[in-house]
């Protein structure tokens, strides 16, 4: 079974051959990544409200999380202190 982190860096690797364009000022970068945000919110509204399904919640998740791993790596990846 894959972890967490494989599971990010798998979807990041498939996000990357599908959308080989990646934007470059932050502002759409992190508007991709609200997008991706938006539909794990829309997923759970579903698994609570619709019967919706938690693996289509974990999917965006891990959409999410890739896009914030993608913004993270264009941007050089060095955390500052917050």
């Amino acid at each position: 079974m894959k972890t967490v982190v494989e599971n990010l860096k798998e979807h990041l690797r498939i996000a990357k051959y599908k959308h080989p364009g990646y934007p470059e000022d932050p502002i759409h970068r992190v508007a991709i990544m609200v997008e991706e945000a938006g539909e794990a919110t829309q997923a759970a509204i579903d698994l609570i409200y619709h019967g919706g399904s938690e693996l289509e919640l974990r999917k965006e998740l891990y959409h999410t999380g890739a896009m914030v791993l993608r913004m993270l790596e264009a941007m050089g990846g060095e955390v500052g202190d917050g």
